[in-house]
């Protein structure tokens, strides 16, 4: 039989199938995008099912499972914890899912305009568009790196790349989240065949986990790496979940997937359990990425100094090519290209903080369907940008922690911001410039800094700082910590020592977010008096809410405090209890896993 690139018709075939399919669905779902609203969520009509598979296919890419097999590899099942970072956080979710819902806005630029002005509004979505930029260039250089693999290096990591960008983009920037969520269904199966399939086609090969425990020593299969391991030791596990949870609540995508949702419940099921499947699907990456170790240990063996990331990077596509016969390998090829897909989601979310958080500050009082062309060139404008970062990024890990670490620098300002009424601007500058000088100081590289003359003078103070002090000496884990301590002390400290925010800033915007969605009619201001902050009126369609009605749903002691959380029903604390259940069940299954065969 013909080959072509390596794949034989048949796997030809199976990749032309899922992009016939996937396209076709992507289209006609976009019919029913009429405003930006549509657009960017989805009209707020999503069900519990579709937010399942929605934020499993927004939250799983092709890059996590090639970034999972190839750090389990370096370090054995301890690599797991660059995507179980959020394992503790994910009960959380079932909290923080009704918070974003309750909100009622389309980004999370709109939060930071609404809570904090507008200086922080376009100082967040700088920074929200600079991840999304670094998240869209992992997911481009994790699948085209595994796509290279997988066929031999005859179709180069670039050339999967800019192949991939095109296909996905088109019909998102017709559709945006409406065809993303629909689409995601038929990746989110998908996805999983691709989590899945490699692992039983592998441990045939090696002798089955007998076989894996004979090839490997006795310390891969601990779910923590060694002490003193730069990554996946308890350290590292630690201020991950800590990075992992705060940071949560700050990238962009959390709101668009939460806000779409029909009420409180479906956001929080959809944001829970589709992260739980991934949680699930990530034990299948590990053992791959054993696997892979086990048959071919000459990549690593072989890896130049220095070059362990990237070479052990490419074992995820040498075990497709491998692992699997004709025709199946087309369709893992095929899965890879979905798990591609779901930076669609991403775009959209790229597109509405460009338009709504910068463009309509500049162009106001257009057509709702001028942002929404906006909105879609806006898009095709990041997934460019993004392309340029996949091509000059050294390894998908790097490109991964970047994004962690400066979306991080956010989250102390959404979280004290939802719960602390004495929170204000000054303090989030503060905490700010802060994390960034303490980042540079502890972790940026020189040579880096040497390619940005505006910055490079002032960075190699702060760099030459770090090396007198020696905190760039200490591990990266107990920086983490330090930094998100000093984060949040400065916020806290700047906050109390400057003027509180007006009353009438925050009574509107705590109205809103101690009413739960579907009982506005209950707290409902009858006779608005006067001009309305912003904050009352954002995103509201008109709705307006009566603070003084509003804290019957909060805790009232702690009102007293100047806290401001809304009281928990037996709904609340059952999901949250039955969620850290499922987080001991992962943990337990992956130990069996881990000792089966031993």
């Amino acid at each position: 039989m013909p080959t072509f690139f390596s794949l034989k018709l048949i796997d030809l075939a199976a990749i032309a199938g899922y992009f016939a399919a996937v396209m076709a669905l992507g289209f006609w779902v976009s019919r029913r995008v009429k405003n930006e609203t549509d657009f960017f969520l989805g009209g707020r009509k999503f069900g519990k099912g579709l937010l399942v598979m929605h934020w499993l296919c927004t939250g799983t890419h092709s890059d996590m499972a090639v970034q999972v097999a190839g750090a389990s590899a370096r370090v054995g099942l301890g690599g797991i914890w660059y995507q179980w970072m959020w394992l503790f956080s994910t009960p959380f979710y079932w909290l923080i899912a009704p918070v974003m819902r309750r909100l009622r806005v389309i980004t999370t630029g709109d939060f930071f305009r609404i809570r904090y002005g507008r200086g922080l509004e376009m100082m967040y979505s700088l920074v929200a568009l600079v991840y999304v930029a670094l998240s869209i260039a992992v997911l481009l250089r994790g699948a085209g790196a595994a796509i290279s693999g997988a066929t031999g290096g005859e179709i180069p990591t670039e050339t999967s790349v800019i192949v991939l960008s095109i296909l996905f983009s088109t019909y998102i920037m017709a559709g945006g989240l409406v065809a993303a969520a629909y689409t995601d269904f038929l990746q989110g199966l998908l996805i999983i065949v691709l989590s899945v399939l490699l692992v039983p086609a592998g441990l045939s090969l090696v002798g089955g986990f007998a076989g894996l425990h004979e090839s490997l020593d006795a310390g891969m299969f601990a779910i923590t790496a060694p002490a003193g391991a730069k990554e996946g030791n308890a350290g590292f596990v630690i201020s991950m979940s800590l990075l992992g949870l705060v940071g949560i609540v700050a990238q962009p995508h959390v709101m668009s997937a939460t806000g779409s949702g029909k009420t409180e419940t479906e956001a929080r099921v959809g944001m829970c359990y589709g992260n739980f499947i991934k949680r699930l699907l990530t034990i299948a990456w590990a053992f791959t990425g054993l696997i892979a170790l086990t048959q071919f240990p000459d990549v690593l063996a072989e890896a130049a100094p220095g070059e362990a990331d990237a070479a052990s990077e490419r074992l995820f596509g040498r075990a497709i090519r491998e692992f699997l016969p004709d025709g199946w390998r087309g369709l893992m090829i095929a899965c890879l290209i979905a798990g591609v897909t779901s930076a669609e989601t991403i775009m959209v979310v790229a597109a509405a903080i460009f338009t709504r958080n910068f463009y309509a500050h500049l162009a106001r009082d257009k057509s709702s369907r001028h942002y929404l062309w906006v909105g879609r060139l806006a898009s095709a404008a990041m997934l460019a940008f993004s392309v340029w970062l996949a091509f000059y990024a050294g390894s998908v890990t790097v490109l991964f922690v970047s994004s962690v670490q400066v979306i991080g620098l956010l989250g102390p300002a959404f979280w004290l911001g939802v719960t602390w009424r004495r929170a204000n601007a000054i303090g989030v500058w503060a905490s700010f410039i802060g994390g960034i000088l303490l980042w540079t100081m502890m972790s940026l590289d020189p040579k880096t800094l040497a390619q940005v003359p505006g910055l490079r003078e002032a960075g190699s103070w702060l760099i030459g700082i770090g090396d007198v002090s020696g905190l760039r000496e200490w591990p990266e884990p107990a920086q983490i910590v330090l930094r998100l301590a000093v984060q949040f002390g400065l916020l806290f400290v700047v906050s109390l020592l400057t003027p509180a925010p007006r009353a009438s800033r925050l009574d509107p915007f705590f109205a809103r977010l101690l009413t739960p969605v579907g009982r506005e009619d209950e707290v409902r201001l009858e006779t608005p008096g006067g001009t309305l902050a912003e904050s009352a009126t954002l995103g509201m369609e008109g709705v307006l809410l009566d603070y003084d009605k509003a804290c019957k749903f909060a805790y009232q002691p702690l009102r007293r405090l100047g806290i401001e959380i809304p009281r928990m029903t037996w709904f609340d604390w059952a999901g949250f209890v039955a969620a850290w259940v499922l987080v001991g069940g992962l943990i337990v299954f992956l130990l069996w896993l881990a000792r089966l065969g031993a």
